[in-house]
């Protein structure tokens, strides 16, 4: 299970273990994502733009214990894009704005 959180000194990316309870954090390379999805070493980011019909959209893998961001690109979306738009699960982050939903795969490019 992964999440954000922001903390001192900036946003972090939390894996949990569920096995074991293993707990590791590293700083992301967005600060104060709203949309996180994982797979492997690679994951996607989202950051939206308060009522803009667009969100950042960021690529990063994990490369010698460091999230660093590969990617990253503003995504038109059909209508204004609300709080917590992205739920993100298994690598694949799905972004809503207004009744539409937008598939993005971590280790992937954004969709043009």
């Amino acid at each position: 299970m992964w999440y954000s959180r922001p903390g001192e000194g900036g946003t972090f990316l939390t894996r949990i273990t569920p096995a074991t309870g293993e707990v590791t954090s590293w700083p992301s390379p967005v600060q104060s994502p709203d949309g996180v999805a994982v797979r492997g070493d690679h994951a996607v980011l989202t950051r939206r733009a308060h009522n803009q019909p667009s969100t950042e959209v960021t690529h990063a893998d994990l490369v010698d214990g460091v999230w660093t961001a590969v990617h990253c690109e503003r995504v038109a979306m059909p209508g204004s894009v609300v709080l917590r738009c992205g739920q993100g699960r298994d690598g694949t982050l799905w972004l809503r704005a207004a009744d539409v939903w937008l598939r993005v795969e971590a280790g992937a490019p954004a969709p043009e």
